[in-house]
């Protein structure tokens, strides 16, 4: 089985150097996939040297700038696609994703073309959100379901698994979304493909380190984008 994880990064150094132990712990012999953009605290140099540790296992790919989640992700599957990959994983760079859960994707990954990692398949997995958060998160998830039909239970969840075949069957590169809406805008595109799409439960844990990148702009794109699902204007 080849596979490939992409954990696009932004001030993440002091994240990358043990999550990349715990995902070959977990996952022996896969591929890993830096996205930088540029960070200013030097993780793109401390992901280099990562990979010149594993040459061969693990990549970086460094981008000029700061432009959201969904461009990285776009300019990472793309070098993905074209690589003899069977399966292509989305991952957080903080944690918050448990790398102890790429078994279970993989469990799941025979007979699915999308493996989606839900925090709240079996009630609500997550770990050290307030009470204020996790209503938040909830009702955007209730509200996706409601606007675009889907019945995945996290459609804005960021843990994903991909058949190579069906994500360039689905034509990531004409995504609209820049941020965090571009993980729904994904999920839709799946939907509407009738991909046979799964779910798993997860616990998501609250970054180690660092600091949210969640704010008000992402929040009103992912209001805004979501409506523009359901018109089908892409």
């Amino acid at each position: 089985m080849r596979a490939i994880v992409l954990v696009p990064t932004y001030r993440e150094r002091e994240n990358i150097v043990p999550l990349l132990a715990s995902i070959r712990q977990y996952a022996p012999g896969i591929h890993v996939l830096f996205i930088d953009d540029n960070s200013p605290d030097g993780t793109g140099a401390v992901a280099e040297e990562l990979s010149r540790q594993h040459p061969g296992e693990v990549f970086v790919l460094h981008r000029p700038k700061k432009e959201g989640l969904g461009r990285a992700y776009v300019d990472a599957f793309r070098e993905a696609v074209g690589g003899d990959y069977e399966f292509i994983i989305q991952m957080d760079a903080d944690f918050s994703h448990d790398p102890k859960y790429l078994p279970s994707f993989f469990a799941r990954a025979n007979d699915c073309d999308l493996v989606i990692g839900s925090r709240y398949l079996k009630g609500i997995s997550v770990v050290n959100w307030d009470l204020r958060r996790l209503i938040l998160s909830k009702a955007a998830t209730r509200y996706v379901q409601i606007i675009t039909g889907m019945p995945y239970t996290d459609a804005t969840g960021g843990f994903n698994l991909w058949r190579r075949e069906a994500l360039a069957r689905i034509d990531f590169e004409s995504t609209f979304s820049s941020g965090y809406m571009f993980l729904v805008e994904m999920k839709h595109r799946a939907f509407r493909a009738k991909l046979r799409v799964a779910e798993i439960p997860i616990i998501f844990v609250e970054r180690r380190v660092g600091q949210s990148k969640l704010d008000v702009k992402i929040l009103r794109e992912a209001i805004l984008g979501v409506v523009r699902l359901r018109l089908h204007r892409h």
